[in-house]
């Protein structure tokens, strides 16, 4: 656990002694005692012990003066004794973090994030205080990783919502969705950021053939999210319930509502992973309102910097790749939606994100590539389109490798290259079989 960067004394103030907000008290300010022993460390577990069990019992006055107790141990002395230092950081961390949950609930400490950036209205209730704990400790590596890719997308994709009147917190449903991983597949074959099903991606306008996925594209996924969520909430007037409904289906919710007679989704009984999935959202919410109180600091990834680009049909992404001077994953990092390493063929050009200024000499380096080098063949674009989907053919009495390739829309050349010994022989003979891959 990284706890480097956690702030303890600041967590303690507003609440439990009474001082401000960023500032510690008199009576726990650190270095006023000698080193911290082993011994020492011991009694200041037991008093942290005793907040947790009375916080999880429903004692949140219990657990404020075992804590205040704790922090009177870790926080007066000059400094953990040699051999002791990562106790002592994972005791104060402890600490930290149910000293967040104490100052709400007890003093009603609440962050004061810029309102501009944190719109959706918090709640606070012990399924979302659970899925907080799983966050920061069983889910904290993976929560971490999700956090700080989040700094890539946030700042643009929050401003879609915003435009459509939304509240623009909820672009963090793309991390509870897919840890803002624009290639995330789930085993229900939910794709992209925010996950969209086929028949759903249909509704909402997301394009799918063999060669775009849009899907996987941030910009478009985000624009069909809004659009769902906004049909999702005229429907049940009610964002806990859109919520919800965005991850079982209106119709499944409705049906719940109907047979249980209530309209608070808190109060419904639904399948696990509904049931999960709103607290998810607010906890998720929450910890990204401020990191740092609950042990993260993360190292934000810097968003997209890029421009468009017109390519051609049917160019490999390696090509430019080349073209732009950069590697071909940084082109397909840009593009996730081109999911056969290539633009699409047919005489219309794509649109391809590059590297913000590097529009115009990529086309001027793109131009001066001989065609031959432009552009993917034929055989190759087939080969991606259908992944290497292939028949066995079984030779009959009167076929001719000529015969048979016209049968299946290929050439006798490429017969003899997908099955070799049909090129070392100078015949085949009925019952003999070949591969043959989809051209068409």
């Amino acid at each position: 656990m990284n706890v480097n960067h956690i702030i303890p004394i600041g967590l303690l103030i507003a609440g439990l002694l009474g001082g401000c907000a960023h500032q510690a008290p008199r009576s726990v300010q650190a270095g006023e005692g000698g080193p911290i022993t082993a011994e020492v460390l011991e009694a200041a577990e037991g008093e942290l012990e005793l907040a947790q069990a009375s916080y999880a019992a429903g004692d949140p006055a219990g657990a404020e003066q075992a804590a205040v107790r704790a922090a009177r141990i870790l926080y007066s002395v000059a400094s953990p004794s040699n051999g002791e230092g990562s106790r002592y950081a994972e005791l104060t961390s402890r600490l930290s973090l149910l000293t967040v949950r104490l100052n709400r609930i007890l003093h009603d400490v609440s962050p004061d994030p810029d309102p501009e950036s944190f719109t959706f209205p918090l709640r606070h209730n012990a399924r979302i205080e659970r899925q907080i704990d799983y966050y920061i400790t069983r889910a904290r590596e993976p929560f971490a990783r999700w956090l700080r890719r989040s700094g890539r997308y946030v700042e643009t994709l929050r401003e879609y919502f915003l435009e459509e009147n939304l509240p623009g917190d909820l672009v963090y449903l793309a991390l509870v969705e897919s840890g803002f991983n624009p290639r995330n597949r789930s085993s229900k074959h939910a794709v992209g950021l925010f996950q969209f099903i086929r028949g759903t991606a249909n509704l909402v306008g997301l394009k799918q053939d063999y060669w775009v996925d849009e899907r996987r594209d941030p910009d478009k996924a985000a624009r069909a999210a809004i659009k769902h969520l906004q049909a999702l909430y005229r429907e049940f007037q009610d964002w806990d319930l859109a919520l919800a409904a965005y991850n079982a289906g209106s119709g499944r919710l409705r049906k719940a509502i109907k047979a249980q007679g209530t309209r608070d989704y808190w109060k419904l009984a639904l399948p696990p992973e509904t049931e999960a999935y709103v607290p998810k959202f607010y906890a998720t919410l929450i910890i990204a309102r401020e990191p740092e109180l609950y042990g993260f600091n993360p190292d934000f990834e810097s968003g997209d910097q890029a421009e468009e680009a017109e390519v051609p049909g049917g160019v490999d992404l390696k090509t430019i790749a080349e073209a732009l001077g950069v590697t071909v994953s940084v082109v397909a990092d840009l593009n996730p939606e081109l999911t056969k390493g290539c633009t699409p063929p047919g005489p219309e050009p794509y649109l391809v994100r590059v590297p913000r200024g590097t529009a115009g000499s990529f086309a001027a380096a793109f131009a001066a590539l001989p065609n031959e080098r432009k552009y993917l063949s034929q055989e190759e674009l087939a080969r991606r389109k259908f992944k290497g989907v292939y028949v066995v053919y079984k030779i009959k009495s009167g076929d001719s490798l000529y015969t048979i390739a016209k049968k299946h829309h290929t050439t006798v050349a490429k017969i003899q290259r997908w099955n070799p010994s049909a090129k070392r022989n100078k015949y085949i003979f009925p019952g003999q079989k070949l591969r043959i891959y989809r051209t068409r």
